[in-house]
């Protein structure tokens, strides 16, 4: 955490129970609040439905990660910074261990968020208020990087990761303290609140549905990502008019994705990957494409107010969450991982900002 962070003098939660921690859903979410438990000692037990970890949204081929720039840097905005940070150094320690390749399983070449000619004035104005390092982020003319007439926000740290890489590589991590239960769908947390100290619930839409909160708000998002042929590399992650990422040691790019609601079905579809490569096609007319591979679909939970919802459940006591990170979960996973098992160990971080992702109902 920032250094302005302090970790309370909370005891540790009291229970005759075994010192265990049950935690629900082995995705990018699930298996963060896993190693960051086991690093303190913590025997977890990891539970999906799934035959294995990274069934859902973290199996994704590649997924991008950067902060976020908000008119007057709203919380979203500090939030994503904080997170940013906690994932590069989470993916730095993992390569360290020699669990992660840089390169090859995430890497940092820069992200351009392209915006649309009627925005770019108010865009660039919007950095130039919040006058933040061009470490951090700076204005990108159109062709800066690759031939597109946008403009927009360049990220120099801005980078992808492979989720299911990075959720196998934290089991790893996790060593002999973690004990997976795979094919174990789990529809009431009460025995499990029985059996274990503590209970994380990081199932993204079935979150609620665990461990409900009243006036508590969630929408399920589908989102479909296309597989190409590369036959140019961009050279850095985009998003904003067109989502695309191609990482350098493979010979694909992966466009996207779509945000679909409501959910009908999971099934790709041809109309979403022709949508995904005409946003592309216009917003970089000047780059080609190769033909489609593949394709894939995945459920993104957004809570109302579009922050993740990390910390203690409310009125439910050893219960804490670890969800709601829409497409942001590359940017809250191991922030949320640290947060939850500060709890856990009875020292919580005091944050006012923290304090506005605690799990929560919607304002009436």
């Amino acid at each position: 955490m920032s250094s302005s962070d302090k970790a309370s003098q909370a005891a540790p939660i009291q229970t005759s129970l075994s010192p265990t921690v049950a935690v629900i859903g082995a995705g990018i979410a699930g298996s963060s609040v896993a190693l960051a438990l086991c690093k303190l000692g913590v025997p977890v037990h990891l539970y999906d439905s799934a035959s294995g970890p990274a069934a859902g949204a973290s199996g994704n081929w590649v997924g991008a990660f950067h902060p976020h720039i908000t008119r007057g840097d709203s919380p979203l905005s500090q939030l994503t910074r904080l997170g940013f940070e906690h994932t590069l150094r989470a993916l730095a320690d993992l390569t360290a261990q020699g669990l992660l390749e840089k390169g090859v399983d995430w890497d940092t070449p820069g992200h351009l968020q392209t915006v649309p000619p009627e925005e770019a004035d108010r865009a660039r104005e919007t950095l130039a208020l919040l006058n933040f390092p061009q470490t951090l982020v700076r204005w990108a003319q159109p062709n800066a990087f690759l031939p597109t007439p946008l403009s927009g926000l360049f990220f120099p740290q801005g980078g992808w990761v492979k989720p299911a890489r990075w959720v196998q590589a934290n089991l790893q991590a996790c060593g002999e303290l973690l004990h997976p239960h795979y094919n174990c769908a789990i529809a009431d947390i009460n025995p499990l609140r029985q059996q274990h100290s503590a209970v994380v619930v990081c199932a993204a839409e079935h979150a609620l549905e665990l461990a409900p909160i009243h006036g508590a708000r969630a929408n399920t998002v589908k989102g479909q990502i296309s597989k190409l042929r590369c036959t140019v590399k961009p050279g850095v992650v985009l998003s904003g008019e067109s989502y695309a990422i191609a990482p350098a040691a493979e010979d694909w790019l992966v466009l996207g994705a779509t945000y679909e609601r409501p959910v009908l079905h999971l099934n790709p579809t041809a109309e979403a990957d022709e949508l995904n490569i005409a946003r592309f096609k216009a917003a970089f007319p000047e780059l080609p494409l190769g033909d489609l591979l593949d394709h894939r679909c995945a459920v993104r939970s957004v809570w109302h107010d579009r922050l993740p919802a990390i910390g203690p459940v409310p009125h439910m006591p050893g219960v804490f969450m670890s969800t709601g990170f829409g497409s942001r979960g590359l940017l809250w996973a191991a922030l949320g991982g640290a947060i939850v098992a500060g709890h856990c160990m009875g020292r919580p971080i005091e944050s006012k900002l923290l304090g506005k992702i605690t799990p929560r109902a919607a304002k009436a």
